[in-house]
């Protein structure tokens, strides 16, 4: 379970139990004022009693006040960790967890490697290590089959994830099963590199998306 998952169950606890001590202060503060009520009503002349009302008045006073303060201190808390679960559920939600960063990066730096590789392939410098470089590539990017986007991320952000998953998974394996026609096929190199800048419009709607330092990216390809 990551840290994010436990700050959330924490929290939420904790706000769960703050909001139950919260409402326990205020029935007891309901029902201290009721007693004050009632020591105020009470009308003697007998001395000793009236002395002893007014203990009663200033101590049920104090236990009040101490209660309000409870009620409020309590309420606050509750609110406040109630906030804090709730937004590292929202920043789940939003950011890509380590996994699927990963899997950005290393697509970013394959689908542009792959670009590279299908240029050399038509500038017929060293073919065969190129067909060879692809053939590693394709294997590297059918990999994206196994992956799957983080539940806890927005249904929107799962879709984007999804799909670019998919895109770079069947690009690896058309990759890897028709390498060998791309070297005498200009024309299906270029159809590659066009779908490749098709998933690569997907990758860019997932930076914008989450909000990825693509300058970051970039120094990591």
């Amino acid at each position: 379970m990551l840290l994010l998952d436990w700050v959330f169950i924490a929290t939420l606890s904790g706000a769960i139990l703050f909001a139950l001590f919260s409402l326990f202060c205020f029935f007891s503060l309901l029902k201290t004022g009721k007693l004050l009520g009632q020591l105020s009503r009470i009308k003697t002349k007998n001395t000793r009693k009236r002395k002893k009302i007014r203990r009663k008045i200033k101590k049920a006073t104090v236990k009040r006040k101490k209660q309000r303060r409870n009620v409020i201190v309590c309420f606050v808390l509750a609110l406040c960790l109630c906030s804090t679960a709730f937004y590292s559920r929202y920043y789940q939600a939003t950011n890509l967890g380590e996994r699927d960063s990963e899997g950005i990066v290393q697509g970013y730096y394959l689908l542009n490697e792959t670009i590279n590789q299908i240029n050399s392939l038509s500038e017929n410098n060293n073919s065969e290590k190129a067909e060879n470089n692809l053939r590693e590539l394709a294997a590297k990017l059918s990999s994206f089959g196994m992956r799957g986007a983080d539940g806890r991320l927005t249904t929107e952000g799962q879709r984007l994830l999804t799909r670019y998953y998919n895109q770079v998974k069947e690009l690896g394996l058309n990759l890897n099963n028709q390498s060998s026609e791309m070297i005498e096929n200009p024309q299906t190199r270029e159809e590659y590199i066009s779908v490749i800048q098709k998933t690569q419009v997907t990758q860019t709607k997932i930076i914008d998306y989450f909000k990825v330092n693509e300058q970051a990216l970039q120094q990591k390809k």
